[in-house]
């Protein structure tokens, strides 16, 4: 028995001594980490851990799962005097409750905590340190939620369980001394996993209060690119390394692990996937200062539909929350999300960071400059065994719940003051903004109606001050006031036409068909709204596609893009793309010829017609598109001091200014640079002398130039200004850049041009570039017309007549092919 019992002490340390050799020498630890030895026996420990499980496994002791459960849930803490603690059920899930002893005047918070462990590790009893923290701490009743793991239950019942506990305890939170209003979901690791998760499944549920916070720590979030900046760098820090995460991944989900490799190399994503995930996940997203660190883009390998088809459901928002729809994301609770430096998982944090600010939901942002994955579940390990860094980060998840408690307080004493003072504030204010860009606004002799429009810019304006008011006061946001108002009035159904509303991946269309019998098939017409990408809609232009689809006896489908920054830059074009292509794919239905195939839109949705036909040039399995057709487009943004910007810098309805400024919206940025964006030095001195062949004063012809243009001196470049707005310098925002042999290739082309708008001169640049290059053009050039008469047309004595004649010109072309 004793010569046994040394055979395995023997076998043991060999074994002991080679998963140091072979694993201790892979730790890649930074040089700056001020705990590095700590680290360094933490990683061999795990490691050993990790290989003494398989070992065991292999002898047929125990399962490599059960030991690993048995390691992480380590020695548990003595019973605390300041915390009631009780074991429960919510439904059929176990959960442990922490209630602070001590008296309250009213109800406390209420925080569920949904552990780490990769769906298979981690407990309540591994967790009751944390819990115990948070609970006394912030003095909040705190449930621990112990779901049940893999691979005994599989995908997606960790979910299930946390979800079934959230429900129980919103709806029973009285029971426990929780104000319902006052509950937040937490978790780490996997845990952020399952808060995000969770926190998506109830945006839409009506009958349970709303969250009042989700806090993710350290949370994967996306099965998409195991190659952005934070896997490369981190590749082999402990304790999280790279092969590790996904390996765990795998077993969580009890697939295979030989397809790492594939996997890693983004084999597993289909082409139509990456386009659109690519809005979401991209190493273009993570700011600069994290790509320092030794940071290579890799290209993506080709597609295995067998590799997709095994691992498809890793797409899903429950596992990857981060590639949840973006009418999902605008709705979710403020958040709270901690990253650290060293840990493989950074850059999802800082995307659904980014994804969230996009749609405006506040986020409050801890980063551990020397935080690696775990340092949070370790911060109150005992002694020698805890890590600084870690107990900053739980320090920090303690005052954002005490802030978020002070939030609701000055909420209520804003209301309190709105009520008093508004009735008299509010109106004053809108009357001086209106007196004021009433004087200061520029009716030029020879525009359309000056009166009229002067009365129409009237109400832009107050509408504009208005909503910034009621934005400062907490009422509704500036862009929701403005986008009411110039949604107009709805005209009466046209009992000439048959109308279908459908979606096509959330994006609404409506489809115009004409009622009387079609002669052969008919013109396909897409039509792209105008409103800077942020107001603007269907029902703001049904009046135009009704006229279109009468007059030009075709099917219109009218495009209801998603509007930023709910929808972050650039998903609008991926929307437009979108709906083309399910048009494109499906003529049939409509009856619809397609060699007779027109895209369309105004002012920016004439911007996204630009790209997406150029998008569409080497689809060679879908049918060409007919022509463009595009009304006084913006097209670029690198110089505003054209002719036409200088000339109508104060022209209603579109002020210079104001363009600038909703590219700023636009792209949900500060416009603390907007001043230097308008002398142009946002422009690297290189891509001007490049671009200066296709924008530049010297092309307009000189009858356009007549009215007050003055040259101006080239300005200095800023690179932090550039940096600032630097997409407005993409083909995807300034489709006037793309390549002649991309413009060579274009289809047959109609521009609108209006004498009193600032974008005349891109419509008449953009007419240049496509002459030149052998397509045709049709144009016509409004003498009277300024920016925007198209959103009153169909209006009767509030139309202008220079819409209506844009309006018969247009038509007249479209029935010329």
């Amino acid at each position: 028995m004793e010569l046994l019992l040394a055979i395995f002490l023997v076998v043991l340390t060999v074994f002991v001594a080679m998963a140091f050799y072979y694993e201790h020498p892979k730790a890649e630890i930074p040089h700056g980490f001020r705990q590095r030895q700590k680290l360094y026996i933490f990683h061999y420990i795990l490691n050993f851990g990790f290989g003494l499980a398989k070992f065991l496994e292999k002898v047929g002791i125990t399962s490599e799962v059960y030991f690993l459960r048995t390691l992480m849930d380590g020695i548990p803490p003595l019973k605390d005097q300041h915390l009631f603690i009780k074991d429960l059920r919510f439904e059929k899930v176990k959960v442990r409750l922490y209630q602070p002893k001590i008296s309250t005047t009213g109800q406390r918070r209420g925080i569920l905590y949904f552990h780490g462990g990769v769906g298979q590790f981690g407990s309540i009893r591994a967790y009751e340190r944390t819990c115990r923290y948070l609970a006394k701490k912030s003095n909040s009743v705190v449930a621990s939620v112990g779901y049940r793991l893999a691979p005994e239950h599989p995908f997606p019942t960790q979910f299930e369980d946390c979800l079934t506990a959230t429900i129980h305890f919103m709806r029973t939170a009285q029971d426990y001394g929780v104000d319902p209003s006052r509950i937040i979901i937490c978790g780490d690791s996997s845990g952020g996993t399952l808060t995000a998760a969770v926190a998506q499944a109830l945006v839409n549920r009506r009958d349970l209060p709303k969250l009042r916070a989700q806090i993710l720590i350290y949370p994967f979030l996306q099965c998409v690119d195991f190659n952005l900046p934070s896997y490369q760098q981190n590749e082999g820090v402990p304790i999280l390394l790279k092969k590790r995460t996904l390996a765990l991944g795998l077993k969580y989900l009890n697939k295979d692990l030989s397809v790492m490799e594939a996997i890693f190399k983004g084999s597993h994503i289909p082409e139509d996937l990456q386009l659109k995930y690519q809005k979401w996940v991209s190493p273009d997203y993570i700011p600069h200062e994290f790509k320092t660190r030794g940071y290579k883009p890799i290209a993506i390998n080709p597609f295995s539909e067998e590799l997709y088809t095994l691992f498809k459901l890793v797409f899903d928002p429950v596992f990857s929350p981060l590639l949840a729809e973006d009418s999902v994301i605008a709705q979710l609770p403020e958040a709270f999300i901690l990253t650290c430096e060293f840990d493989v998982l950074r850059d999802d944090g800082l995307l659904y960071k980014k994804r969230l600010e996009d749609h405006g939901i506040k986020v409050t942002w801890c980063h551990l400059q020397e935080g690696f994955h775990g340092i949070v579940f370790l911060a109150l390990c005992s002694g020698a065994s805890t890590f600084r860094s870690g107990y900053k980060g739980l320090e920090k998840i303690v005052n954002f719940l005490r802030l978020i408690e002070m939030a609701s307080v000055y909420t209520t004493l804003a209301i309190i003051g709105i009520i008093v003072i508004s009735p008299v504030i509010i109106p004053a204010l809108v009357l001086g903004g209106v007196f004021y860009n009433f004087f200061n606004s520029d009716m030029p002799s020879g525009i359309d109606q000056p009166l009229k429009l002067r009365f129409f810019h009237s109400l832009l304006i107050a509408t504009l001050i208005a909503g910034k008011i009621l934005e400062k006061l907490g009422i509704c946001s500036d862009l929701s006031l403005l986008r009411i108002v110039l949604d107009g009035i709805p005209p009466r159904r046209d009992s000439k036409l048959l109308i279908k509303d459908l979606k096509v991946d959330e994006v609404p269309l409506r489809i115009y068909q004409p009622k009387w019998p079609p002669t052969g098939k008919r013109r396909g017409i897409l039509y792209f709204h105008g409103g800077a990408g942020t107001f603007g809609s269907i029902r703001a232009f049904e009046r135009i596609c009704c006229y279109i689809a009468k007059k030009c006896n075709s099917v219109v489908v009218s495009v209801g893009y998603r509007l930023a920054p709910e929808h972050p830059y650039p998903g609008q074009y991926f929307d437009c793309l979108n709906a083309t292509l399910y048009f494109m794919r499906n003529l049939e239905e409509y009856h619809v010829d397609p060699a007779l195939i027109i895209i369309s839109g105004d002012s920016c949705g004439a911007n996204f017609a630009t790209v997406i036909c150029q998008i569409l040039l080497n689809r060679r399995d879908l049918p060409k598109v007919r022509a463009q057709v595009l009304l006084y487009p913006g097209l670029q943004g690198l110089d505003f001091h054209l002719p036409s910007y200088q000339q109508n810098a104060s022209v209603p309805l579109l002020f210079r200014k104001l363009v600038i400024y909703f590219c700023f919206r636009y792209l949900n940025k500060e416009p603390s640079v907007l001043e230097d964006v308008l002398q142009n030095c946002h422009v690297p001195e290189s891509m001007k002398r490049n671009c200066k062949k296709w924008i530049s004063a010297d092309i307009i012809p000189d009858e356009f130039k007549i009215r007050g243009y003055i040259p101006q001196k080239s300005t200095s470049y800023k690179p932090e200004v550039h940096e600032a707005i630097k997409e407005i310098l993409t083909i995807t925002f300034s489709p006037l850049l793309a390549e002649d042999s991309i413009i060579c290739q274009l289809p047959e082309s109609y521009i609108v041009t209006c004498e009193f708008d600032v974008f005349r001169d891109d419509g008449l640049l953009y007419k240049k570039r496509l002459e030149d290059n052998g397509v045709q053009v049709t144009w016509y050039h409004s003498e009277s017309g300024f920016h925007g008469n198209l959103a009153f047309f169909g209006y009767g004595i509030f139309s202008f007549l220079s819409a209506k004649k844009i309006m018969d010109n247009t038509v007249n072309y479209i029935n010329s092919l």
